[in-house]
């Protein structure tokens, strides 16, 4: 499959809320190019990154706009990560699945983590094996990781003896850009309540500035209160509210009335 690429307008709507579109703008990396179809508009973006399955829908800009741009992308299941608005825009094109509302936090301008990062270690693809290990099956494991993820990205491991116990990393890194967000937290149910994933997520903080990203983000759901006092305690504060779910996008009604003699 053939996937559109971004238009030259596309990188100027996305820089108008850098923090809400981190994740699109690091989607205009060389590396993926393959991965994402773009639709962008005088005022909005739509974003469908085929990275991932199912593959994940994103709207920036005028909601009526971008609904009216999603149009064009046929029938299919997606995950969706939308601002309220948008998701009314989009009205019956979408039937919901399931949803979360959610936090984009992002790490106050100046901020050092200054947390404990005692016991953190690096690690890389020669990990893989451990971090699907400690991922298992859990209910609660990261949804959304890749292993490519690994690869490029920043990740940081918590071990107790031998067994990987905890680990924070990365879902995106745009270096162009200066965004990067931090995801794919995740402490084995047995080892919480301990600080584990503050320490492995404050070395994932105090590399991605050491690398001198300038905006760095977070997902976390609203009813998440644990996750939500360890991340202010590093910095991270609440900047908007989003729906992230999975849905089905429906083929464009036609809406035209028949005409009975």
């Amino acid at each position: 499959m053939s996937l559109i690429p971004a238009p030259p307008r596309t990188r100027e709507l996305l820089e108008t809320d850098r923090i809400w579109t981190a994740y699109a703008l690091a989607d205009l990396e060389p590396e993926e190019q393959g991965r994402a179809e773009w639709h962008t508009g005088a005022n909005a973006v739509v974003l469908l990154y085929r990275g991932l399955e199912p593959p994940v829908l994103f709207i920036h800009g005028d909601p009526n706009e971008g609904a009216r741009l999603a149009e064009g992308l046929g029938s299919m299941q997606v995950v969706y990560t939308l601002r309220p608005e948008c998701l009314r825009a989009l009205g019956d094109r979408l039937t919901v699945e399931q949803q979360t509302l959610m936090w984009r936090m992002a790490l106050e301008p100046g901020h050092q983590p200054g947390a404990s990062e005692a016991g953190a270690i690096p690690l890389g693809t020669a990990d893989l094996g451990r971090l699907t290990a400690l991922f298992g099956d859990h209910p609660d494991r990261p949804d959304a990781f890749h292993p490519r993820q690994l690869e490029s990205g920043v990740f940081f491991g918590m071990y107790e003896g031998e067994e990987l116990v905890g680990v924070a990393g990365t879902h995106i890194l745009g270096p162009g850009s200066g965004v990067a967000a931090i995801g794919n937290v995740f402490t084995h149910p047995g080892h919480r309540g301990r600080g584990v994933a503050r320490r492995a997520t404050s070395a994932v903080v105090s590399e991605l500035l050491r690398r001198g990203y300038a905006e760095l983000v977070m997902n976390v759901g609203q009813s998440n209160e644990p996750a939500l006092r360890c991340y202010r305690g590093l910095g991270f504060t609440e900047y908007c509210a989003y729906h992230e779910g999975v849905g089905r996008l429906n083929p464009t009604l036609d809406r035209r009335e028949d005409s009975h003699g």
